[in-house]
């Protein structure tokens, strides 16, 4: 595609698809967090405000418990007969909580503290279908006249109770929850008081056929000792309001943490060179900041403050145009992964770097669909260029010229709109032109997305420099965009990271360098 006669400098491509396969680690970790305080105090503030919401709503309830010591007595044979504490026997352990759950002994609870007409044990839940039946006792013809009543009480009581071995000893607790501490406490009692009736009520009816027996034997078989009494609790069940709110806080800032460093594990946009390097392949030149206040700026304003920090990326970037083709005349595009990175604010700086340096610069527009670079010419004052200073060629035609040494040509009103390629030979006749009068060219040009220009103009440039906006292109995007580049991935020279946000690189951990932060503070 290219007839003109200078050399053409060609990168090998050896490595390169090896490389541009290499997927960089995720950034993530303390910067995460630095990044997403939001989340953070959202998350925090959102599980407090239930667990507010949990401790103004639970119902207050107060657990009394009392403790039995079960034991067997047994004969001491001999001269001297005596009736001795034996050994725990932890099945009779067992039965005795089953007689302490029985129904008997509920039943004559609920009718001694009249529990069926409580409203805490009288309710529809503890007698509604699906529910543990309560247990079967003997009850008074007043609690059968009553039986829906009885049956939700009782059913209450069970539930709420409760009797457990303490470890493997024959020492049993006896617990229950109540909305009163006082009447916890009364009802525990009352369910010990009963069972150490039934259990003496048991014993009487065992001897009942020898009664001359039953003044020797009435002590012997399971005991039941109480060893404290049920008081009235002070405190509440379950943990305090403060250490309800202090967990809900731990777990809220523990849970954003970790949605915090998910998002930046899966997040895939480039933000860092050396991610950059690794997702293309090619060398990252520098990270251009995002300057404020120039949305309604002309199209140079970026430019401009560019220029005005002096970067690094405009000096790499000059010596990189010149060792593509060292000694004489040369061509190199400028492209973006997607429209709006920043492409045309590095050609227009670019240009005005070389020109400043003495070197005389064509600056083309070729981007049909969005041609700012030709709109902001176009409302420049200019004065016609001099009678002879430019060769009368019909591919320079409308060339301006913008400053001493700087001559723009709004390429992009020949190609029309559209994702169409370059008229084949339109980009060899204006280098051709434009060689006996200038040493530089730079060629603003469409996105890699935009269609197939970059790949069809690449041929006859010398080198092509990649314009990726931080923060915003993702890793994947900017691959595939790079492939579909074909063969011309060789005459990509390097890449620039634009756009780039100051502080929140700084929560990342990549750190600016010293000047470049003076400069975007000024």
């Amino acid at each position: 595609m290219d007839t003109r006669s200078r050399p053409q400098i060609s990168p090998g491509t050896e490595g390169l698809e090896a490389r541009i396969e290499v997927r960089p680690r995720p950034s993530f970790g303390l910067g995460s967090l630095r990044n997403r305080k939001w989340l953070l105090g959202l998350g925090t503030i959102a599980c407090l405000l239930v667990a507010a919401l949990y401790v103004s709503l639970r119902p207050a309830t107060y657990t009394a418990s009392s403790q039995l010591l079960i034991y067997i007595r047994q004969v001491l044979t001999g001269p001297d007969q005596a009736i001795l504490p034996g050994r725990a026997d932890l099945p009779m352990v067992q039965n005795q909580i089953e007689l302490l759950r029985s129904g008997n002994v509920l039943a004559a609870v609920v009718e001694t503290l009249r529990l069926a007409e409580d409203p805490e044990f009288n309710d529809s839940h503890a007698a509604s279908p699906g529910q543990a039946k309560a247990p079967q006792g003997q009850a008074s013809p007043e609690a059968a006249a009553n039986g829906s009543a009885y049956r939700a009480a009782l059913s209450a009581l069970a539930r709420k109770l409760s009797v457990r071995q303490v470890g493997t000893s024959h020492i049993v607790a006896v617990s229950l929850k109540a909305s009163d501490p006082a009447k916890a406490a009364r009802i525990v009692n009352a369910i010990v008081r009963t069972y150490l009736q039934e259990r003496a009520r048991a014993s009487d009816a065992a001897t009942s056929r020898a009664p001359t027996l039953r003044e020797i034997y009435q002590s012997l078989g399971p005991s039941g000792q109480v060893l404290s009494e049920a008081e009235p609790p002070v405190g509440t069940d379950g943990p305090s309001a403060i250490l309800i709110l202090a967990i809900a806080a731990l777990l809220g800032l523990g849970a954003s943490a970790t949605i915090a460093i998910l998002l930046d594990m899966f997040d895939d946009r480039i933000r860092s060179r050396r991610q950059m390097e690794h997702v293309l392949g090619l060398e990252c030149l520098g990270v251009i900041p995002r300057f404020a206040d120039i949305g309604t700026w002309p199209e140079d304003a970026a430019a401009r403050r560019l220029l005005a920090s002096q970067h690094e990326v405009l000096r790499r970037a000059a010596a990189v145009m010149d060792d593509v083709s060292p000694g004489g005349f040369h061509a190199i595009g400028v492209t973006s992964v997607l429209p709006g990175e920043g492409a045309t604010s590095l050609a227009i700086a670019l240009a005005k770097t070389a020109a400043a340096a003495g070197k005389r610069v064509l600056l083309i527009d070729a981007v049909p669909d969005d041609p700012s670079l030709s709109r902001w010419v176009a409302n420049l004052a200019q004065d016609p260029p001099p009678p002879g200073e430019h060769p009368p060629t019909r591919a320079l035609e409308g060339l301006a010229t913008l400053q001493p040494g700087l001559d723009v040509l709004p390429l992009a009103e020949r190609l029309g709109a559209g994702d169409r390629p370059m008229p084949r030979g339109l980009l060899d006749d204006v280098l051709r032109a434009a060689e006996g009068s200038h040493e530089l060219v730079i060629l603003d040009m469409p996105s890699l997305v935009a269609g197939p220009q970059v790949r069809a103009a690449a041929p006859a440039l010398d080198g092509v420099l990649l314009v990726v906006k931080w923060g915003e292109t993702t890793s994947e995007l900017a691959r595939q965009a790079f492939q579909s580049a074909g063969q011309a991935q060789g005459k990509f020279v390097g890449s620039v990271l634009n756009m780039a946000d100051e502080q929140v690189m700084q929560r990342y951990g990549y750190e600016l360098p010293a000047h470049l932060k003076a400069t975007t503070t000024a």
